[in-house]
């Protein structure tokens, strides 16, 4: 079995424990997995969102830290021959939408990659005060997490914008009632889901400085997207659904119902290249099990304490 974690799996394992006990359950989970086999991935969109917490007066800071550590010290390879880590990682959205569309790297790679030495430098030793050594990096990588979040907002607003001749108007749909009735049939359909792929399309285009154009052959390349993604892409029908029903909130992009973002990137993460008989995602985040399992993938997806028993920690 190969798997990875979500950020509340981490945050729950190291609930109220000292960094001593983290050290032990780190070790504990990767004599587990030697023994049984297991790979555990490193998902880069979950260490950004644990390391986005690690500025002072945030509430969570001790707790992303020591949930921090655990997700490299498990997930890590060490190659004593070259003195240096690696390991299965999971790469965030964009990476995976230009390499799905244009099999090419962007510089976001290049981004993501400096995440995974800040991540090693921050924990390889157990030490919290090392994090002050680094609070510039940190912030940079808070920034870049915001950012995800505003460029997926963005898009949701101009689409709201294109709805009413008065602006952007996220009330749009609580207000026409008849409007917000069709859009909860096509979301129930499927055909908001196909917009929204459509939408993902566009954005690997415009990561690679290209114009996207509705041809055939891109509806084809389209087709396949859907087939391989569709249960990280039905998860915006959460965003879709909340915006049917006129919810104002969804306005500001740094309203916590927006962090279903980062969810969306583990779900692309897990099913990019997958193996769909071998690869498991351990959430407890019922929207996220339960797209799965409604796409016939109820064998990829574990809770926390199953994942426990099945681990045996």
């Amino acid at each position: 079995m190969q798997y990875l974690a979500d950020t509340n799996i981490y945050r729950n394992l190291v609930k109220n424990l000292t960094i001593e006990e983290v050290e032990k359950l780190a070790e504990l989970i990767r004599l587990k997995q030697n023994e049984k086999d297991y790979k555990a991935g490193f998902p880069v969109v979950v260490a950004m969102e644990l390391i986005s917490h690690l500025v002072k007066g945030d509430p969570n800071y001790n707790e992303c830290y020591n949930s921090l550590c655990i997700l490299f010290h498990h997930t890590k390879t060490f190659n004593s021959t070259i003195k240096s880590y690696s390991g299965i990682q999971y790469p965030p959205l964009d990476v995976i939408l230009v390499k799905h569309f244009f099999n090419q790297d962007t510089y976001h790679l290049e981004v993501y990659s400096k995440v995974i030495n800040l991540t090693v430098k921050l924990t390889e030793v157990f030490n919290i005060n090392d994090i002050e050594k680094y609070q510039e990096d940190i912030n940079i990588v808070k920034e870049q997490v915001q950012f995800n979040k505003t460029e997926i907002h963005k898009n949701y607003s101009d689409f709201v914008k294109s709805l009413s001749e008065n602006g952007t108007d996220w009330e749009y749909f609580a207000k026409n009632k008849q409007k917000r009735k069709e859009w909860i049939k096509d979301i129930r359909s499927g055909k908001s889901t196909f917009f929204v792929a459509e939408g993902f399309m566009k954005r690997a285009f415009h990561l690679m400085k290209l114009e996207y154009e509705r041809s055939d052959e891109n509806l084809i390349k389209l087709h396949n997207f859907l087939k391989g993604y569709l249960p990280a892409l039905s998860m915006n029908e959460l965003l879709l659904d909340q915006l049917g029903h006129g919810t104002r909130s969804l306005s500001n992009a740094e309203n916590k119902k927006w962090n279903t973002i980062h969810d969306i990137s583990i779900m692309f993460g897990m099913l990019y290249n997958s193996d769909i008989d071998n690869k498991v995602l351990v959430t407890e985040d019922q929207n996220m099990q339960q797209c799965l399992r409604k796409y016939g993938m109820s064998h990829r997806v574990l809770g926390l304490v199953e994942f426990k028993k099945k681990l045996g920690i």
